[in-house]
């Protein structure tokens, strides 16, 4: 399959995103949840929209052994994201970003039971 990007694409991808929200996030101050809420929100939807790239790809691909490859990258993504919105919760303690945190533990567990289910 050589029309995708490959599976360390999406870990790649995973840093960036993380890196450039990190930057925004770090100038919000902890009492205002408003721009919280927006950057949480769209960290979940950079997140979704790596998980629609990664379906489209695994759905041109014959191997399993690539598609758990696939599934597993984007499973390691989730955690990273997942530790992230962890330390926003720390930091950010009045914002509830516990809804976006489980959000993508759910998107996270559903990653690694294609993953099991594909190997």
């Amino acid at each position: 399959m050589s029309a995708c990007f490959d599976t360390s694409d999406v870990l790649e991808l995973s840093r960036a995103t993380l890196e450039k929200t990190n930057r925004r996030l770090s100038e919000i101050p902890a009492d205002l949840c408003g721009p919280f809420y927006a950057e949480a929100s769209n960290l979940e939807q950079q997140l979704l929209g790596m998980y629609r790239t990664v379906a489209l790809c695994v759905r041109k691909e014959d191997d399993l052994k690539k598609i758990a490859a696939w599934w597993g990258a984007m499973t390691k993504a989730c955690d990273e994201f997942a530790g992230r919105l962890a330390e926003l919760s720390r930091e950010h303690p009045a914002c509830g970003s516990e809804f976006f945190y489980d959000r993508v533990l759910d998107l996270r567990n559903k990653c690694q039971r294609l993953q099991e289910m594909h190997s």
